[in-house]
């Protein structure tokens, strides 16, 4: 999460520690620190399903072995808001 509040950049797979809930490709969803406190909110590439075998890996991993869509965010910083702390 430090990429995303102190560089305000979009969050990438290699950022996410865990996923909860279920939820699609295009919902908002709420972006959690280490310590569970919320941080941000924005839209989500992918559905919660997905998410977990991309947590960790390089975006250039992904692509290629799942292909150049993979090549993405997870939220791009376009679609984010941070929270206030």
């Amino acid at each position: 999460m430090t990429a995303v509040v102190d560089r305000r950049s979009s969050l990438l797979p290699a950022g996410i520690s865990r996923v909860e809930g279920d939820f699609t490709a295009g919902d908002p969803v709420e972006l959690r620190n280490a310590q569970g406190h919320a941080v941000a909110r924005g839209l989500v590439n992918f559905d919660a399903r997905e998410i977990p075998r991309l947590i960790g890996r390089s975006t250039r991993e992904l692509a290629r072995e799942l292909g150049p869509a993979y090549e993405r965010e997870v939220v791009h910083r376009d679609d984010l808001v941070l929270l206030r702390s």
